[in-house]
């Protein structure tokens, strides 16, 4: 949900006016982190006035979250290539599904974009508002891929429900989040295996059918 979306009756909102301030929003969260961006460096950079920002979000840690969304929005778009970009491909099989979504979640931790994630996401331990609404923002989203990899193991018959779809959506994220931050072992392919074959499995309740991968 776009956290500027609620405002009161006035004059037509300015899209592209929108977009310049949550560009300016990365760039700047890019340059100086989420502690030390203001509000007065945004508008700055998206050459607004002050007054502008905050007509259409309350405070910092709205803005960011809707830069945020944006970015995420703009990755998971399509490339030119007729196919959106969905961070969990059908491979045909689940294993392979769940690998694929962990290497491309990895790829993307990795990449300039990933690096701002990264600031979004520990700035929520110490900012109360910024978590919350962060959680407000993502957490059904994150859930609608996880269900939509559950869905299609149903249709294959490699799962018989989506009952650990909750779980698996707590524990995947949490488990590369320490690897990144709390641990100096690699994101290799011993990882991916354990990450799919010891905890994402068995958390959804896969039963693999004969020859399945």
């Amino acid at each position: 949900m776009n956290l500027a979306a609620v405002r009161s009756a006035g004059r037509p909102r300015d899209e592209a006016r929108d977009a310049a301030i949550l560009d300016a929003t990365l760039d700047v969260l890019g340059e100086v982190g989420y502690d030390r961006l203001t509000i007065d460096a945004v508008a700055a950079k998206a050459k607004a006035s002050k007054a502008t920002v905050y007509r259409r979000w309350p405070g910092k840690p709205q803005l960011v979250v809707d830069a945020f969304l944006a970015m995420k929005a703009r990755s998971h778009s399509d490339d030119g290539s007729g196919t959106p970009q969905v961070p969990w491909p059908d491979t045909g099989t689940l294993r392979g599904d769940l690998v694929a979504g962990c290497r491309n979640f990895i790829a993307k931790l990795d990449s300039d974009e990933g690096k701002l994630i990264l600031a979004v996401m520990t700035a929520q331990a110490r900012d109360p508002e910024l978590a919350a609404a962060m959680r407000s923002a993502t957490s059904e989203d994150k859930r609608k891929y996880c269900r939509m990899v559950a869905e299609r193991a149903i249709e294959r018959g490699e799962l018989s429900s989506a009952a650990g779809v909750d779980t698996f959506t707590e524990v995947l994220p949490a488990m590369m989040f320490n690897r990144l931050l709390l641990s100096d072992e690699p994101f290799d392919d011993a990882f991916i295996n354990h990450v799919v074959d010891d905890i994402a499995l068995p958390l959804l309740g896969h039963h693999a059918k004969a020859g399945a991968g």
